[in-house]
């Protein structure tokens, strides 16, 4: 009876958090679209008034701003998952940090974890690239978000219970939640090195700025790439008590979603602008 009211709580919990992500979407999202209005309708004031005439067909310029600050909200929303996660378990419950960022999803933080995530993870399904390539990695690591938040991974104390939206076995749950979690940082890192660095201009003609945030680019994927392989070979050649003493997993996730979310913000020029 215990057992299935705290499965019926934790489907109620990511229901809600959920819930949360898509508010904060959809307000981020409006908020998004008021800010690009003040700044055209700004812009173009002067240009109104000087001529008398109303323009009335004026170009949308405020799509680009919309893109702009949306790659700005994924590259922010990114690198402060892990500060959130960590600083609020340890203010408000006195919590150690966990084993991994995916652990928060059992403590106090899960609804931000998971509203967090499904936030993130929305803005990369919904952004458009340049080209079909591009929506088509963002996509895919948006698809590959929903899925870490919606299949947790497994908690030592919850092997055998059932978990999620879908009240799985925590084990089966923990191998989809890890696959998804794989898909998603290898899909970060290819868009950062090989996407971002595109461009519609010959590479002769690239600015000294552009060359360099290529050069951030390329760093930012090989990061990640490094550490994937880097937790992977620690986790197979280290103890059980070393890996959670250091907490391997958790420190390597913290560098790959700060060097995901510096490689987006500078996506969004933020820094190093033509």
């Amino acid at each position: 009876m215990g057992a299935t009211a705290s499965c019926s709580d934790s489907g109620k919990g990511v229901a809600k958090s959920i819930k949360l992500g898509c508010i904060i979407y959809t307000n981020s999202r409006k908020i998004r679209w008021l800010l690009a209005r003040l700044i055209h309708v700004s812009c173009n004031h002067k240009d109104t008034k000087s001529t008398g005439n109303v323009m009335l067909r004026d170009k949308n310029d405020s799509i680009v701003i919309s893109y702009i600050w949306l790659r700005r909200l994924i590259g922010g929303l990114g690198m402060l998952l892990p500060l959130f996660c960590i600083s609020g378990g340890k203010i408000f419950a006195g919590l150690s940090w966990q084993q991994s960022i995916s652990y928060y999803y059992y403590t106090n933080m899960r609804d931000f974890f998971v509203g967090l995530l499904f936030c993130v993870s929305m803005f990369l399904i919904t952004y458009k690239g340049y080209e079909k390539i591009d929506t088509l990695i963002t996509t895919a690591s948006g698809i590959s978000g929903l899925c870490i938040a919606i299949f947790p991974c497994h908690f030592e104390s919850d092997l055998d219970n059932f978990v999620g939206i879908f009240q799985i076995e925590s084990h089966i749950s923990n191998i989809i939640h890890l696959t998804f979690a794989s898909f998603f940082f290898l899909l970060l890192a290819i868009n950062s090195i090989f996407l971002f660095t595109l461009s519609d201009k010959s590479k002769t003609t690239f600015s000294k700025n552009k060359k360099f945030r290529n050069k951030i680019y390329v760093c930012c994927g090989a990061i990640i790439l490094l550490s994937m392989a880097l937790v992977a070979l620690l986790l197979l050649s280290l103890s059980e008590e070393m890996i959670k003493q250091y907490k391997i997993v958790l420190s390597f996730e913290t560098i790959m979603l700060v060097a995901f979310g510096i490689s987006w913000l500078i996506k969004g020029e933020t820094l190093f602008t033509d």
